[in-house]
């Protein structure tokens, strides 16, 4: 327990490291006096509109994840898992990705459902995320390619290419040896003793709860509503990425084409492995917005207002759904 403890400590400081590097360096040039002066003539009523729609995709997340839950024979109501989205996302500020832990820890514990299957759930969540943060970028670069398409391509793919073609092949071989010899030893284990019957049996439990919750997504009569679902989470943050831009006079003169670009550059950002994309998402947001000719302190401004508004709205949320999550479990299931 001691070990758990120490190493996910270890993994906080150096994350939080990382964060506090990264916001010196997107903040070690800035006019801290022209940023409060941004401040004063932001427009708060889209702000709150941003936060509103926020919630909306949040609980269209929640909706999203319980459709995965009924192949599964188990329906959550929809109270618990609202509350375990936002407490997940309250834990990832804390550790980047625990949240996913987290908020699948916080279902199966008043739900009563296999923490191994949530974790599935979770993993094709994750996939569907993606696939339309990959759609949403052709898009982008469909609509205006020689400015959104060559910036996509020279800050994001290009740095990834060149970094792949300077792969050595005898490291790609290893990785493909050692990703063989895992499979082949998770294999080894399921079907023999080899452990003792006690801890095979807890290890095939979770490898099959994982599959079981990977196959969530074939055996929901629900996929078209999935499907939709998560269209309608991602339109939810371009909106919401829209509204933050009517929120400033820097950015207020931008469309929504604008707006999904910045959406899409930004959830690039908030992939580094930092608590809550500190750093990573200001940096990467104030840059990108030096294509409609905006400063970088006044891109700072926007990419602020944007993070920490949502931030804050996390913070509360999550916690407020914390002690939710707390009552129930203490509460006897009916």
């Amino acid at each position: 327990m001691k070990s758990i403890v120490k190493s996910r400590l270890f993994n906080f400081a150096v994350f939080f490291s990382l964060a506090i590097v990264l916001l010196y360096y997107a903040f070690r040039s800035v006019d801290f006096t022209h940023i409060a002066q941004g401040f004063r003539e932001v427009n708060y009523f889209w702000i709150a509109i941003s936060l509103l729609i926020a919630l909306i995709a949040h609980a269209l997340r929640a909706i999203r994840w319980g459709y995965l839950m009924e192949s599964l024979g188990h329906k959550p109501t929809f109270s618990n898992l609202f509350a375990a989205v936002m407490f997940g996302y309250l834990a990832n500020l804390a550790l980047p990705r625990f949240g996913e832990v987290a908020k699948c820890g916080s279902v199966s514990r008043v739900s009563r459902i296999r923490f191994e299957s949530l974790v599935g759930t979770v993993v094709v969540e994750r996939a569907a995320d993606l696939a339309m943060l990959l759609i949403a970028t052709v898009i982008v670069v469909l609509v205006k390619i020689d400015s959104f398409g060559q910036y996509i391509y020279t800050r994001i793919f290009q740095p990834i290419e060149q970094k792949a073609i300077h792969i050595e092949g005898y490291k790609i071989v290893i990785l493909l040896v050692m990703a063989i010899a895992f499979l082949l030893l998770i294999r080894f284990i399921l079907k023999s003793d080899f452990l003792g019957e006690k801890l095979n049996g807890k290890i095939k439990s979770a490898v099959i709860g994982v599959i079981d919750g990977l196959k969530s997504i074939y055996r929901t009569p629900r996929v078209i509503q999935f499907a939709l679902l998560s269209v309608l989470i991602w339109v939810s943050y371009w909106l919401m990425t829209w509204a933050l831009l009517c929120s400033t006079p820097i950015t207020s003169n931008l469309t929504g084409w604008d707006a999904l670009f910045i959406m899409v550059i930004g959830s690039y950002g908030m992939t580094v492995p930092v608590q809550g994309g500190f750093g990573a998402y200001h940096i990467i947001t104030a840059s990108a917005l030096g294509i409609f000719e905006i400063t970088y302190e006044n891109g700072l401004i926007f990419a602020i207002i944007s993070h920490e508004s949502q931030t804050i709205l996390l913070v509360i949320a999550g916690i407020v759904s914390m002690v939710y999550l707390y009552i129930k479990q203490r509460k006897p299931l009916a």
